[in-house]
């Protein structure tokens, strides 16, 4: 096989997994169910979130949160300060690629 493939969760429970990490990009796969968030954290590089399902809310820097549903990529600059929760009232999956 030339191709390489990769599984992600797919499940109903909170979750981060790391999907991809080679010499040249990074995925993480960021599971959170309704109520949930991650940790406030910098991230130490530029990354690309893909919201694939539910609601991603997100307060980047000083900013106040904004809300960003399914079929949004967002941009964030690497060093911000990213406090991450689940937005709304389903499971939200976040993919985050990270190039290196």
């Amino acid at each position: 096989m030339i191709e390489k493939v990769y599984g992600f969760h797919t499940q109903e429970s909170t979750k981060v997994e790391m999907i991809v990490n080679d010499s040249h990009v990074r995925i993480n796969h960021l599971v959170l169910t309704a109520g949930d968030q991650a940790d406030p954290h910098p991230t130490p590089d530029d990354a690309h979130m893909i919201v694939t399902r539910g609601v991603l809310s997100i307060a980047l820097g000083d900013q106040e949160p904004h809300n960003y549903e399914e079929g949004n990529i967002i941009k964030i600059p690497a060093g911000t300060m990213m406090h991450i929760k689940n937005g709304g009232d389903e499971t939200l999956h976040v993919f985050v690629i990270k190039a290196q």
